[in-house]
């Protein structure tokens, strides 16, 4: 959540309290306190170990949910404002009470924090339209369809924005402190309806890599004013900084191709790799998926 210190430059209010939805998971020695990292997983106030993490997530995926969510939406690139629209389907025989929530993040940001942390990833920039959610009933069989407008600001990276959905019960179990999540949903922005988006004015702000996902090489392809240098850096999913490619722009449209290699010439693994685009007119960052 990014959501303690406002120097790490993503603060969101609303995130720092939904926190405070639960209890309080660390024993300083005469009181209960809040400490980060903290995997709150599925409303239960879980662990600070980054290793049991993907355990317990994949691990809760093996098992049904009562619910079917689908999501849409349309917006305008040229004004950052559009709607998110969600039919939450109750799968189940007995009536679902509980809150709905819309929290729209911004994923692969790239910046020095505090604590040392360069990437930093699904961080919630806006919940729709609070974080207190909206009561919602849904009959066994049935479902509803729930709308939430949005604006996004100039700073944030529009190619990496998602849009997350969810309903969760409102009653915290007492034995663990979970209020149980029964389903969630999320929506890439490049999925809504964006007609728009074709602007020059905003796509020429971000390079995104062709293929991608990629199994030999992926493309950037882009247009700076001659004689521009600029430079595209490649990291691991821990950062680890591993690849860059610079050079100096033609003033015409140019591709650069990443063979998928690191500085030692060795083709890297299958997995999710950062990249950062920079130049004196163009920084954007993303994601490269490799198979």
């Amino acid at each position: 959540m990014h959501v303690v210190n406002n120097a790490y430059g993503m603060y969101c209010a609303e995130a720092l309290q939904r926190m405070y939805n639960y209890t309080a998971p660390v024993w300083s020695g005469s009181s209960w306190g809040y400490y980060t990292p903290y995997l709150w997983f599925d409303g239960d106030k879980g662990t600070t170990g980054y290793n049991s993490w993907n355990d317990s997530i994949q691990n809760r995926m093996l098992i049904d949910a009562p619910l079917t969510i689908t999501m849409w939406g349309d917006w305008i690139p040229a004004q950052g404002t559009g709607t998110i629209y969600a039919q939450f389907r109750n799968d189940t025989t007995v009536a679902i009470n509980g809150l709905a929530y819309f929290v729209l993040t911004e994923d692969s940001i790239y910046r020095q924090t505090p604590n040392a942390d360069q990437w930093h990833n699904h961080v919630a920039r806006d919940y729709l339209p609070t974080q207190s959610g909206e009561s919602v009933s849904i009959p066994s069989g049935d479902s509803i369809i729930l709308s939430r407008s949005f604006t996004l600001t100039p700073t944030w990276n529009a190619d990496m924005i998602e849009f997350v959905a969810w309903i969760q019960n409102p009653t915290m179990n007492p034995a663990d402190s979970a209020k149980e999540i029964w389903q969630g949903a999320k929506l890439d922005i490049a999925e809504l309806g964006i007609d728009e988006y074709g602007n020059s004015n905003i796509a020429g702000m971000n390079i995104t890599p062709t293929p991608n996902p990629c199994v030999n090489s992926t493309r950037f392809s882009f247009t700076l004013p001659s004689g521009e240098r600029y430079q595209i850096n490649f990291y691991d999913i821990t950062g680890r900084q591993i690849r860059t490619l610079s050079g100096i722009a033609s003033g015409s449209e140019q591709t650069v191709e990443w063979n998928l290699r690191n500085t030692e010439d060795v083709r890297v693994t299958s997995g999710v790799y950062l990249y950062r685009f920079e130049s004196s007119n163009i920084y954007t960052t993303g994601k490269v998926i490799v198979r």
